[in-house]
């Protein structure tokens, strides 16, 4: 199955193709330039691994939360996509996927709690609370915005996400419980790609039932 990710929620933007097996990327940080790079990225992949766009069977996308701008560029273009192949797309929170992220690089055999938490500007935080069980990813919490202190860190083993490198507060208060594990990272098409391709037929939805989320009300 060839399925093409997309993510332009975040400050990042990327894009991966996954033909045969093979994973293709793209992936950069550049501010106010997701709905330049997005299209020009997919064109690359679509290049580089030698297939056309109606050889894509299926569409991956990170739905936030994250930007308004950069949630509504990525699921826009998803949905374009989907209604012009007529493809079925799956929506990928972009907090599991730093917690996938996490799984993969950890490697632990044991269980443990993660907490994720993202830059959502204004002072604020994206956060939320995972169990990782193997390659089981279990929510504890549901998907917040709020504060950098309200960020629940009682009960936890590992953190990531950007949130705690931007908020001073944060990465005080994660240092008084275990260490803390990555802070200097993005949302990656990738992760979500690799996240979701076996399950994607399960999870699949139609491009019209997407829905974008922001946590912060306009």
């Amino acid at each position: 199955m060839n399925l093409l990710a997309i993510d332009t929620a975040t400050e990042s933007c990327s894009a991966a193709l996954l033909v045969n097996g093979k994973v293709y990327q793209r992936f950069t940080v550049q501010a106010r330039l997701h709905a330049e790079l997005i299209l020009p990225f997919i064109d690359e992949l679509l290049e580089e691994s030698e297939i056309s766009k109606t050889q894509i069977d299926g569409l991956v996308v990170g739905r936030g939360p994250g930007a308004f701008t950069g949630v509504r560029i990525g699921v826009a273009v998803a949905q374009a996509l989907a209604l012009a192949l007529d493809l079925k797309v799956v929506e990928v929170s972009n907090l599991i996927a730093l917690a996938y992220r996490a799984i993969d690089e950890l490697n632990q055999q044991e269980p443990f709690n993660l907490v994720v938490a993202t830059d959502a500007r204004m002072n604020e935080v994206y956060w939320t609370k995972y169990q990782i069980k193997g390659d089981e990813i279990i929510s504890l919490t549901e998907e917040h915005v709020g504060k950098a202190c309200d960020v629940e860190l009682a009960d936890t083993d590992y953190y990531i996400g950007n949130g705690f490198s931007v908020y001073p507060e944060l990465i005080d208060c994660a240092n008084t419980h275990p260490m803390p594990f990555k802070t200097d990272i993005n949302s990656d098409a990738k992760d979500m790609l690799l996240l979701v391709k076996d399950q994607f037929k399960k999870l699949a939805i139609s491009a019209s039932n997407l829905s974008p989320v922001y946590l912060r009300e306009p």
